[in-house]
């Protein structure tokens, strides 16, 4: 399935703002948004050391920040609100080091009366190695937050 050219500009405007951000957002800074449509979003990264644990592979917090950061966005592309609830996370045996690539695969499974239902899968760009899989679910904002809705009239 191919991108839609209006989500494309919206999901990249996001992660434009999110790497200017002060806030931990900016740990996305160097995602690059290559498919978006309504509910599933894909970004590539190049994994630099600031990514890595001691053992200089995908450190397991990054590895959950990019599912909670890229699952909401996917939701954002259905033009809900949501707020994260948990995030369950299984890294596989195959590893990435300082350098790899990866491609983090969004996707919103379904959108409930007052909760998101959503996933991720991360792979190694270069072989195609699933690295990680990831449940994220979400509940729909009851308080104001700060929307990006404008992002995509610019």
């Amino acid at each position: 399935m191919c991108s839609s050219p209006n989500y494309l500009r919206l999901a990249r405007a996001f992660f434009r703002n999110y790497g200017a951000m002060k806030n931990f957002e900016r740990c996305a800074e160097k995602c690059r948004v290559v498919h978006a449509e309504e509910g599933r979003l894909k970004v590539e990264m190049e994994l630099g050391e600031e990514h890595a644990n001691l053992h200089g592979t995908l450190h397991g917090g990054m590895t959950a920040t990019l599912v909670d950061i890229v699952t909401s966005t996917a939701i954002c592309l259905t033009k809900r609100q949501t707020d994260g609830i948990s995030i369950g996370l299984s890294q596989l045996n195959s590893i990435c080091l300082s350098g790899d690539s990866i491609l983090v695969d969004g996707f919103v499974s379904r959108l409930g009366s007052s909760l998101c239902f959503t996933g991720a899968d991360i792979y190694r760009k270069s072989d195609g190695a699933k690295i990680a899989t990831a449940l994220h679910t979400c509940a729909y904002a009851k308080r104001d937050v700060k929307t990006w809705a404008n992002l995509d009239e610019k």
